[in-house]
């Protein structure tokens, strides 16, 4: 019993005890629609909608096959979150903020269009497709 009291207290102190700042407050420059391939069928879409809310989505063969609920999008030290408890895979190190891209950019299955806007999350490129 007393593991499980513990257990909650410290689950409740890091989802309570962590001040996110709500996206935007932080940086509008991050709302769009944003697309990442991982092969020829396969994309993650994060969607940062204007009111800082959005929610993300896996496709196949441009048909959502798995997606999450609508909740806030927070950033904190170059961290796009996914809600104040991000969990596994909810979390985005901003590598590079949204920019225009002056010339086509081509990295492995997603290519930027020349004067599209994209940024760089984890290592890879997202466009927004608004």
């Amino acid at each position: 019993m007393k593991q499980n009291a513990f257990l909650v207290s410290l689950f409740l102190i890091s989802v309570l005890g962590c001040k996110k700042t709500p996206v935007l407050e932080a940086s509008e420059d991050v709302v769009g629609d944003w697309m990442h391939y991982t092969s020829e069928t396969e994309a993650h879409r994060l969607v940062v909608s204007a009111g800082g809310t959005g929610y993300m989505e896996w496709l196949v063969d441009g048909t959502a096959s798995r997606a999450t609920k609508v909740r806030e999008w927070y950033l904190d030290d170059n961290v796009l979150a996914f809600g104040k408890a991000a969990f596994n895979g909810e979390a985005y190190e901003i590598e590079d903020y949204p920019q225009v891209a002056w010339e086509e950019i081509i990295n492995y299955f997603d290519t930027v269009p020349e004067l599209a806007r994209y940024m760089i999350l984890d290592g890879l490129y997202y466009v927004d497709t608004e």
